[in-house]
């Protein structure tokens, strides 16, 4: 999509009561996050996932959208784009959390018609005392 494309979609609306096109991992993902809530021992018990985002997600602002939605939401982690032209993100927070950040950053792109496909996701040890969620630039390096 070109500039103006962009443009357009964003005066126009775009698609925004479209509904939101996920990958089929994704949709596993969100029922298995969506398992944990109402479950007292299990809502509020922190998730670290590590994604990795393939679609129009580099040099559109994905890792600092991303940022700030995570950082809105309180959860902690990082967002790096890879060489493939893919995005690497590890997320950690409570599954109610973390579907509501997925959802934002859907529905923001959807808006310019990006399609973000989630390719990878992997289940990782929750890390305690993590700082904040930030951008990086190189892996390992904030």
């Amino acid at each position: 999509m070109g500039l103006l494309d962009r443009i357009r979609a964003w005066g126009s609306g775009g698609d925004q009561d479209a509904p939101i096109v996920r990958s089929p991992l994704e949709q596993r993902l969100i029922e298995r996050l969506q398992d944990s809530i109402g479950d007292p021992l299990r809502e509020d018990a922190p998730v670290r996932l590590h994604l990795r985002f393939t679609g129009e997600v580099q040099g559109v602002g994905f890792r600092w959208n991303s940022t700030w939605i995570a950082r809105d939401f309180h959860l902690t982690g990082w967002v790096m784009n890879l060489d493939d032209g893919s995005v690497e993100m590890v997320v950690q927070g409570s599954p109610k959390r973390i579907i509501m950040h997925l959802d934002k950053l859907h529905a923001y792109y959807q808006r310019f018609r990006n399609r973000i496909w989630i390719e990878e996701a992997t289940e990782l040890s929750p890390v305690e005392d993590e700082g904040e969620f930030e951008a990086r630039y190189e892996p390992g390096v904030m």
